[in-house]
């Protein structure tokens, strides 16, 4: 499974990559701005694996520039309301102040919320992260009550603060990606289809979103209609 827009690709975490994001979860660049920072083991990770490779848990490795840069998620979903847990980072420290982290938290957010019809996204940020804080705020979430003092806050994202925020977000990185890079599309691979999940995300899409659609031996691609802002 693989998102993309605005020049990022986003593929569904596969066992295959769970050792490259277990090295970086575990460096100290990364560890500082998590709540959990025990060494996790390659039994760890791989129980944690399990635990997420399924129809409720997304989790995604961020590309950009061909590089595999960070993991960005929707986890814990809740298919009855569409609400999940949210969460990114980034190992490559470059991005840090440029605009890929708003541009992979926008293709995930806008699959979300105007393919998946998603109705709030909640996220948990270190209260002396700033950089994350500023990051939540941009897309559009909000601290949730009596989080002032809690050291790992919890914020939320509902549908109508994204719509509110979405047009001059999705406007600003359209004008800076360029053109060619605001295609938004999902593919599946055969093992996608094969095991079911691209019938199951296809049943939960607002079909009217779809702009063209096409499938072959090498996988199902959809191509979503743009975002008018």
């Amino acid at each position: 499974m693989e998102l993309s827009k605005y020049g990022v690709k986003l593929h569904r975490l596969r066992e295959e990559d769970i050792e490259l994001v277990r090295t970086w979860r575990n460096s100290t660049l990364i560890r500082k701005y998590m709540e959990f920072r025990e060494e996790i083991t390659p039994a760890m990770q791989k129980e944690w694996f399990l635990s997420i490779n399924n129809t409720g848990n997304f989790y995604f490795i961020i590309e950009f520039g061909q590089q595999k840069i960070g993991l960005i998620n929707s986890s814990h979903v809740d298919w009855s309301t569409v609400s999940s847990e949210g969460g990114i980072f980034l190992w490559d420290d470059q991005y840090y102040e440029t605009f890929v982290p708003v541009w992979a938290s926008l293709c995930l957010l806008e699959t979300s919320f105007f393919i998946l019809g998603a109705g709030r996204s909640f996220i948990k940020t270190l209260k002396d992260n700033e950089r994350a804080k500023k990051l939540n705020v941009h897309l559009g979430y909000e601290l949730q009550p009596g989080q002032e003092e809690i050291y790992n806050q919890q914020y939320v994202l509902t549908r109508e603060s994204f719509t509110r925020h979405a047009p001059r977000l999705i406007k600003a990185a359209s004008l800076l990606a360029g053109q060619q890079a605001i295609r938004h599309t999902l593919y599946f691979d055969p093992e996608d289809i094969r095991s079911g999940l691209a019938d199951f995300i296809d049943g939960k899409m607002i079909k009217d979103r779809i702009g063209n659609y096409s499938e072959t031996r090498e996988g199902r691609l959809y191509e979503f209609k743009p975002i008018t802002v």
